[in-house]
């Protein structure tokens, strides 16, 4: 991997870094704990709600996943990396959705 490349890296690592710096991980924890929502876990009975130091594996892991996919979900987690263009810096985008819906089916 050429300088440059480790360069772009580095400056996407920070901003993935300041989204998980800055992200309510707390909220989002009570939130599933409340709703008894559990993911698939090796320990106990094969499911549990997840940890905060879980929480942010998987969000760290989306965005990094958004990257290449520019939007990536899973387990409530949505991660959406927005490309630098010509009026805006490179930024990236999580959110945690409890419930949503949709009246478009495309």
């Amino acid at each position: 991997m050429s300088r440059h490349d480790l360069q772009l890296m580095d400056s996407k690592e920070s901003l993935i870094n300041d989204v998980i710096d800055t992200f309510d991980f707390q909220r989002v924890y009570i939130a599933m704990t409340a709703v008894d929502w559990q993911w698939q876990t090796t320990e106990g009975n094969g499911h549990a709600v997840p940890s905060i130091a879980r929480l942010k594996a998987m969000a760290r892991h989306l965005l990094r996943e958004a990257i290449n996919n520019k939007v990536v979900g899973s387990g409530g987690f949505e991660a959406r990396y927005y490309a630098k263009d010509k009026d805006q810096d490179e930024y990236f985008q999580l959110r945690f959705t409890l419930a949503e819906s949709t009246s478009c089916y495309d």
